[in-house]
This record gives structure tokens, sequence and C-alpha cells, in this order.
């Protein structure tokens, strides 16, 4: 099944072009460290350069993301308007509150730490005819990191 919401069909495959990135990409690394990922962690992320998009039945999302179309090593699930916990990136953290919100052809994340020594962050991901667009920002959004995955 797909979405189309604005003409914008979301469900599809993208992936990761090296020549396709925007500058503020640099500051992806940082983004990631500043949620207390480690090294290994970061590294992985970057690697994951395939993504299959699926919208599921009521309003769900999957985002399945892998190294090459036949190996998935991450699976994101967006319910738009519930409420989740997700356990923080930096050891010994605490847990994160977060929501995401679908207006049109975006989907935005919320995410509030429960312990002041994590970083509030958000993520946009904006869907369009070629590509999708995700934008990391923390430090009340003055650390922005850009990615952007190609629609094949």
């Amino acid at each position: 099944m797909s979405s189309v919401n604005n003409n914008i069909e979301i469900s599809g495959k993208y992936k990761f072009l090296w020549h396709s990135q925007s500058d503020s990409y640099t500051n992806y690394k940082v983004f990631m460290a500043k949620l207390g990922m480690g090294d290994d962690l970061a590294y992985l992320n970057q690697c994951l350069t395939h993504l299959q998009v699926e919208y599921a039945m009521q309003d769900t999302i999957v985002l399945k993301f892998g190294k090459d179309w036949d190996t998935v090593q991450c699976t994101e699930v967006v319910k738009p308007g519930q409420m989740v916990e997700e356990v923080s990136f930096r050891s010994g953290g605490g847990i994160y509150s977060c929501v995401w919100y679908r207006c049109g052809n975006m989907l935005v994340k919320q995410a509030r730490p429960s312990d002041k020594r994590d970083t509030a962050y958000t993520i946009t991901r904006e869907f369009t005819e070629r590509k999708m667009v995700t934008c990391f920002s923390t430090d009340k959004n003055t650390l922005k990191a850009e990615v952007v995955h190609t629609r094949m």
C-alpha cells in the first residue's frame, strides 16, 4: 500500500548519495555525538545508505535502513500522534519522551529527555517527488544537520 499526500507518494526506495548532500551533512556526526552515540554506532548510522519506506495500515510509516536493499539493519516504526519512550544513547542516560507528527508530506519528531544531562532534539523528514530530506536539530536549533536520500 502506498500513501499519497499533497500528490507526493511517500512509499518507495531511497538511497544516500554523497554528491546530493548539503554542507550541513558535516554536522551529522556531531549531532549523533551530542546525543551520546559512540563512534561505532555513529559510523553504522552513516553506513545505512539504503532506505525503504512503507506506508502501513492505520497511518503507520515504516522506515527500513540497510547497507543494501536486501539487508535491513535498522527499522523505525512511525505512528504519528502516539507518544513513545526511547532510551538515551548516552551510557547511563535517561528516557526520552518522543512523538511524531505528520503534516502533509512531512514527518516531525520531537524528543524531550527526562534526564537534564541529555539533549532535546527534533527530526524532520520531508518527502518530495525526488527525495527525502531529513533535518536533525538540537541545542535550540543551533546545531543542524541535513541528510538527503534520493528516490530510486
